[in-house]
């Protein structure tokens, strides 16, 4: 098996891990659930309606960036071949100080919105739209965080890898693998873990 067959099954396997563990003991996303339950609701009391859609967007558009920049931090630390700053600790800290990619911003905010007001005229809720999108991506990030802290001391395995890594995110390793096995994570997520309306009625049980 060459060395990126073997980085397309390692990051699997181990994203797969992480889903597995997030299934079967629902607990482990559940404070994270309900903060982003909490804050959905807070989003779609504010202001007037487009501004609720924009400001919907824009938190999504934080949390999607939060992946693609994982996954930099990994290629910057093969291609230097130095993996001190991949900590589980230091990226959750970087992953909630992510500023958007700002050339790009405008437009992608726009199209998020488009979509937003799609799924609303489909009758699902801005709560709704925000909790499944944000729960979806954070945990992807999370899930991403993981992979990284299992794979990072395989330094030697990962020094091989460094022939092929281009610098403008355009290949397989670590940038399509990455997409590929987050998709499917995202995906698989969100058929499986709780809908929104299980989680609101696990939080006015808590509150009771």
């Amino acid at each position: 098996m060459d060395n990126q067959a073997q980085f397309e099954m390692k990051v699997s396997n181990l994203a797969n891990r992480f889903l597995y563990n997030s299934l079967t003991t629902p607990q482990r996303l559940l404070p994270l659930a309900e903060r982003i339950a909490r804050d959905g609701q807070k989003l779609a009391k504010e202001y007037d309606e487009q501004q609720r859609i924009q400001s919907v967007a824009e938190e999504l558009l934080k949390v999607m960036d939060g992946s693609l920049y994982l996954v930099d931090r990994l290629a910057d630390a093969i291609l230097t071949k130095d993996y001190q700053h991949l900590s589980e600790d230091e990226l959750v800290d970087e992953l909630g100080k992510i500023e958007g990619n700002s050339d790009e911003e405008e437009r992608l905010i726009q199209l998020l919105m488009e979509s937003i007001q799609s799924n609303l005229q489909q009758g699902i809720t801005l709560e709704e739209i925000y909790y499944e999108n944000y729960l979806t991506e954070y945990a992807a990030s999370l899930m991403e965080i993981y992979v990284i802290q299992h794979l990072k001391n395989q330094e030697e395995f990962l020094n091989e890898l460094q022939p092929l890594i281009k610098t403008n995110r355009d290949s397989e390793v670590p940038y399509g693998i990455f997409v590929r096995v987050s998709n499917n994570f995202k995906k698989e997520l969100a058929r499986q873990y709780y809908r929104y309306e299980t989680v609101v009625k696990l939080m006015e049980t808590d509150a009771h």
